[in-house]
């Protein structure tokens, strides 16, 4: 699948446990990530607060690195 094939009703932004669940990883590791800028993220409140993922930039992210995304663990 391609970043740009991302399913209908994805939420916009996705969370870390939601990114975490999609990818099969721990929490920890999405985290680093994100830190590390290897995962775009964005939030609310810059420097405080939860980070969000765009669902095109998790296909992206799972793309370069040969993961598989299971979508249907962004919903929950």
């Amino acid at each position: 699948m391609t970043a740009q094939q991302v399913p209908a009703g994805i939420p916009q932004g996705l969370t870390v446990g939601q990114v975490a669940r999609a990818l099969a990883l721990r929490e920890e590791t999405v985290k680093r990530a994100l830190s590390s800028g290897a995962l775009p993220s964005w939030q609310i409140d810059p420097g405080r607060g939860w980070r969000y993922v765009r669902p095109v930039d998790l296909a992206s992210f799972a793309e370069r690195r040969g993961l598989g995304v299971d979508w249907s663990a962004t919903l929950t």
